[in-house]
């Protein structure tokens, strides 16, 4: 219903696409349009003619980005393979703007068919919303208080398993380096949930308005209005958090051992295999 299931959305191609398993990758991929339809089939009771429209937009997004932006992946997993390992920081920072602007086009083409959507919402319908959204925030509250460790801990987890699913196993002075480097890293968990929260608010008040003159350029702008969510001292944060991202990675490519790096070139093989397969399949070139 807003950007958030863009990023599910994009994250699941990624995730899907990107399997570790060809094979399954791509029988896994041909299903996205499944998973992205129950995603939205969540947040409310939808009517017969709303869930089969559900399915069309997923399907229809999932045939668009297969034929107009999988090869850009391609190429984004080839580039990287040839990185230079001595210098990758410019490579890598490239990466990312390519995936920002890959993230943009698929906003972009989600943009009309969720407006359009939500013009058949009832009032009954936009309040189970609201309530969804909310259960969303309460069970993440609840996972963050029974979390048994530190944040900073579970984020050095986070890159390891990361790094592992590249096919790269760190060692441990690679281990004790990231871990003094995310010292330097800002938690704004508290601050992004609060600006969520209130952004979600407002977006449910819009909702509302469904029916008034102007409604689509409105909930167009205010979609667009979610990735500058916060103030500029958390935006400034964000950038941080980010740039400390790139440097990480920077430097475990750089340090890698022979064994890391044929670790490295073969899962993203794989993930190239799985990538080829499917746009063979599609007949797409």
């Amino acid at each position: 219903m807003n950007r958030k299931i863009f990023r599910f959305c994009f994250a699941c191609i990624l995730a899907l696409t990107l399997n570790a398993c060809s094979i399954a990758g791509s029988w896994l991929y041909e299903r996205l349009d499944s998973y992205i339809a129950d995603y939205f089939k969540d947040y409310a009771e939808f009517t017969k003619d709303q869930n089969q429209r559900i399915d069309q937009i997923a399907k229809d997004f999932h045939d668009w980005f297969t034929e107009n932006e999988l090869a850009k992946i391609r190429i984004l997993l080839a580039e990287l393979k040839e990185i230079d390992l001595q210098e990758p920081k410019k490579k890598i920072v490239a990466i990312f703007k390519e995936g920002e602007l890959l993230f943009e086009r698929s906003n972009d083409y989600f943009e009309e068919p969720i407006i359009s959507f939500t013009k058949t919402l009832t009032e009954d319908q936009i309040t189970q919303i609201g309530e969804h959204f909310e259960k969303i925030r309460n069970e993440r509250e609840e996972e963050r208080e029974r979390e048994d460790k530190e944040y900073k801990e579970r984020l050095l987890d986070n890159y390891e398993s990361g790094f592992s699913r590249i096919g790269i196993n760190l060692r441990e002075e690679q281990i004790d380096t990231l871990k003094i480097r995310l010292n330097e890293h800002f938690e704004i968990r508290e601050e992004w949930s609060k600006f969520q929260k209130e952004w979600i608010e407002d977006f449910i008040l819009l909702l509302r308005e469904n029916q008034t003159p102007n409604y689509d350029s409105k909930m167009a702008a205010y979609l667009r209005s979610f990735e500058d969510l916060g103030d500029d001292e958390f935006r400034t944060k964000m950038e941080s958090n980010e740039e400390l991202t790139i440097e990480l990675l920077s430097y475990v490519l750089r340090t890698a051992d022979d064994r890391q790096i044929k670790g490295f070139k073969r899962s993203l093989d794989t993930y190239l295999k799985s990538v080829n397969r499917i746009l063979s399949n599609r007949k797409i070139n």
